[in-house]
Parts: C-alpha cells; sequence; structure tokens
C-alpha cells in the first residue's frame, strides 16, 4: 500500500481491496473513537488493544510507513526517468484487479451496474481534472493529507494524484527525504482524521450496501486507468493533465522512446502478480472454509 500510495493515479486502498485486507482495514479504522472508553475500563489496555484489532493496524500501517521512507527517493527516481514503464506495471495490475475485486460480491445483480458506472464516471472525473495552485501553509498541509489519504482508503482514487492537483506532492516527497518533520507531522494529523473519518462512511456502507458499494469501489479502480495510461504527454509531466497517445506516436510527440517492450513486460508483470495474489486469496479462503 505504501509503495502504491507513492505513484500518482493509483490508490492504497485498490492494493489492500486486492490482497483481501480492505474491509477489515475499514471496519477496524471505524471502531477507533471515544465510545472505546467503555472498552478501556472493562479490559483495559489489553481490552482496548483487541477492540480495535490493534496488532492488525500496526502491521499494516508499520508496512505502510516503512515503504514510504525507504522506497519515497527510489519512486520519484522512477517517476522522472521510467515513469512509462511504471504506469504500464501499474496498468496491468489494476486493470487485472476488476475481476478478482468483483468476486467479492456475494452475488452479482445487473442492478448493480448503474453503481459501477457512477463510479467509472466519478474515478474518470478525478483523473481528468487539472492542476491547480494552492498557498505554501501548514493549513494547507493539514488539509492535503486530510484529503489524499480519504481518496488513499478508497480504491482508486490515487491520494497521491489529489496532491498533485493541489501542487502538494512534490512538497511532500521532498519532506519525506529530507525528513522535515513538521511538515510530515503536520500532514499525518491531517491524514489520520481523514481516514478516521472516511473509514466510518465507508463500514456503514459495507454492513447495509455491501454489493452496491464492492460495485461503486470496483468502478473508481476502472475510472482510474485513465491516469495511468503509460502513453501520455502534456502537462503531466508536471503534475496534471495530459493527452493520451498510442506508442507509435509518443515518440513524435514527446521525443522520448515509447519502451514498448518493457512497458509490455511490466504489464505482463502486473497481472502475473495479481494472479498470484488470487491463487493466494482461494487458497486461504478455501482453508477458512475448511476450518
Amino acid at each position: 500500500m505504501g509503495v502504491a500510495d507513492l505513484v500518482p493515479g493509483v490508490s492504497g486502498g485498490t492494493i489492500a481491496l486486492v490482497t483481501g485486507i480492505y474491509e477489515e482495514l475499514i471496519a477496524s479504522l471505524a471502531r477507533i473513537g471515544p465510545e472505546r472508553w467503555h472498552d478501556f475500563r472493562r479490559g483495559g489496555l489489553r481490552g482496548l488493544w483487541r477492540s480495535i484489532n490493534g496488532s492488525f493496524l500496526v502491521a499494516v500501517f508499520s508496512g505502510l510507513l516503512l515503504a514510504i521512507l525507504t522506497m519515497a527517493e527510489l519512486m520519484k527516481w522512477l517517476l522522472d526517468n521510467h515513469r512509462v514503464v511504471l504506469w504500464g506495471f501499474f496498468f496491468g495490475l489494476i486493470l487485472a484487479s476488476v475481476p478478482l475485486v468483483l468476486m467479492r460480491l456475494k452475488r452479482w445483480r445487473w442492478r448493480w451496474l448503474p453503481w459501477l458506472l457512477a463510479g467509472v464516471g466519478i474515478g474518470l472525473g478525478i483523473t481528468l481534472l487539472g492542476p491547480g495552485s494552492t498557498p505554501e501553509a501548514l493549513w494547507m498541509i493539514f488539509l492535503a493529507g486530510l484529503i489524499a489519504v480519504s481518496a488513499m482508503v478508497l480504491p482508486g482514487i490515487s491520494g497521491s494524484f489529489l496532491l498533485l492537483l493541489m501542487a502538494q506532492y512534490e512538497t511532500m516527497v521532498t519532506a519525506v527525504v529530507e525528513r522535515d518533520l513538521l511538515t510530515i507531522v503536520v500532514f499525518a494529523v491531517g491524514a489520520v482524521i481523514g481516514a478516521l473519518s472516511i473509514s466510518r462512511l465507508l463500514a456503514a456502507l459495507f454492513r447495509r450496501h455491501h454489493d452496491r458499494t464492492i460495485a461503486l469501489l470496483t468502478g473508481f479502480m476502472l475510472g482510474s486507468l485513465n491516469a495511468l495510461w503509460p502513453w501520455q504527454y502534456g502537462i503531466a509531466e508536471r503534475g496534471g493533465l495530459a493527452a493520451h497517445y498510442w506508442p507509435w506516436q509518443f515518440e513524435t510527440v514527446s521525443g522520448q522512446a515509447p519502451q514498448l517492450a518493457p512497458v509490455i513486460l511490466a504489464f505482463l508483470a502486473g497481472l502475473i502478480l495479481i494472479g498470484l495474489f488470487a491463487r493466494i486469496d482461494l487458497r486461504s479462503t478455501r482453508i477458512s472454509s475448511q476450518v
């Protein structure tokens, strides 16, 4: 999730959904709040920890934080030097994820189709937004954390892409690389508030409208593929809206090699990785059913 969140156009929520931890993550986050005081009074720290699924949350967020701290510089280098290949990998990964996520529907019904299409429209609309300018102030960093992490929780809606639209992506990557603790802490506070808020909404949706919610989130993923088309060029090279081209057009327009073979290999690597996830998920499901 941490590596995915560093790439504009890719959502950490997508990775969570594909790996089968998404609903548990949302439910665990949604349980954090003042009402847990009763669990603390009854069972102390152990009771509180168990009630919020603390071990699971620590495992997820320590992995996410470790990836961000150790991979930010590498991902920045890949985006600067091998953007086309990197996007090819994530395009394949997300495209292959769609049928895997749809398998989480309890039962397919045609009335879920409008929800799927609505998700596609929202995801596509977000990727078509142009860049804006925002003030360089701590309150803006806080707001960026609040909005971006709320989006990161949603599969298909890239928090990094929203940071680009808010002109805060480079600021945050630089802050991580240079260990600017003040900027990181202010962003983190906004992120925590955003994650806890959106998780409560999603947890309620999963309880009451599970299949509609899965269909909507799958649509988000499909719509977000627009931001990951490998051969795009224009303002997006600086973080905004771009035109899309076929590989044979890309070199003429951009002056850059289309790297067709590496992109195809990266695309196939994304497909294979999702195939492995699917196999692991099916095996764990069988084991759970036997137990």
